[in-house]
């Protein structure tokens, strides 16, 4: 009997939402729906067009989509109800979503932020640092003033970069204030990243790791550190700020080299020739490591890198410095050699 009434009842339904995606310049190509990283589903354009028929999901995650060709997925929030992705794959930042009250949000502040960014850059007496602390606070009040809308927590881990540890912990502790059971992928994410950054600050202990040359010889941090002041250099050939800077660090290197000083430059190229054209060009003869996975390189994320240049110089086994360029850098080898 059990048997019979199990067999006459139907399984209970999933429920589902649609995310329809319309993307013009990418006929015949590839669209992936990714979410926390990993591909739910993919499908081909035709005629620009679609469709992903999604499970309802416990939370009000984001989901991201992705094209070959664009360096991340396009970020998006759904409400678990069915949503429309509008836009030119040769733009994907235009990308419009239509559907979800909590994207309209985000779509607020975004363009709010891209205003703000527009009238300081169009100000030449304010210095550029001036900017970005205006910038950084726009994104700050946003944080702090709705701690518990999901759209604030991608904020927070999308400009996570702007801010310090000591920042990042005043916005989290306050989301956890305003509601302590409150959890979401963003904020985890953020809390995860802060944890790191405290881990690489000056007066930490350098964490060790091992990543090939060009010629595929592993090249370990601690064994190229001993006996000598180092600095690991991460930047890319593509990153247009991390090219202005190697004039700096290339001084710096030619001045202290013969005094003890050496360079690790860790790169976040995915193009092997690129790395290595960029490095003659640039003049960096010192040693340079890849794994070649952009900005899913390893040794960055064990330094909690989210933007690029970055640096740490090491003495002893010890970060005693963070993210030095032009004269500071200069400065602070030389008085870390004469100590």
């Amino acid at each position: 009997m059990a048997i019979l009434l199990a067999a006459c009842n139907p399984k209970p339904k999933t429920e589902t939402f649609t995310i329809n995606v319309d993307i013009a310049n990418a006929e015949g190509k590839t669209v992936y729906l990714q979410k926390d990283g990993h591909v739910l589903d993919s499908a081909k354009l035709e005629n620009w067009k679609a469709s992903f028929n999604t499970p309802v999901c416990d939370d009000n995650e984001m989901y991201g989509l992705m094209l070959k060709g664009w360096r991340r997925p396009f970020p998006f929030f759904t409400d678990n109800v069915d949503v429309t992705l509008e836009g030119d794959a040769q733009n994907p930042n235009a990308i419009i979503v239509k559907g979800s009250e909590t994207q309209d949000r985000l779509a607020a502040f975004t363009e709010s932020y891209n205003e703000l960014e527009a009238k300081l850059e169009a100000d030449s007496t304010m210095a550029q640092a001036d900017k970005d602390e205006i910038l950084k606070m726009h994104c700050f009040d946003y944080v702090w003033e709705n701690p518990t809308d999901p759209v604030a927590h991608y904020v927070m881990y999308r400009y996570k970069w702007a801010f310090g540890p000591c920042e990042l912990r005043t916005m989290i502790d306050n989301i956890h204030h305003a509601d302590s059971t409150l959890t979401t992928k963003n904020l985890a994410m953020a809390e995860e990243y802060v944890e790191k950054q405290e881990r690489v600050q000056a007066g930490q202990p350098m964490i060790d790791f091992t990543q090939n040359d060009a010629n595929g010889n592993p090249v370990t941090l601690s064994e190229l550190a001993q006996g000598k002041l180092l600095l690991v250099d991460f930047w890319a050939s593509w990153c247009p700020d991390c090219r202005k800077a190697n004039p700096g660090v290339v001084a710096a290197y030619q001045k202290y080299h013969d005094q003890g000083f050496d360079i690790l430059g860790v790169s976040f190229d995915t193009n092997k020739e690129a790395w290595l054209g960029a490095i003659e060009k640039d003049g960096l003869t010192w040693t340079h490591v890849s794994d070649l996975q952009g900005w899913g390189n390893a040794a960055g994320a064990l330094y909690a890198i989210a933007f690029i240049p970055q640096n740490a110089l090491i003495k002893d086994g010890m970060i005693v410095a963070r993210n030095l360029e032009g004269e500071a850098l200069m400065e602070e080898v030389g008085r870390q050699l004469a100590d």
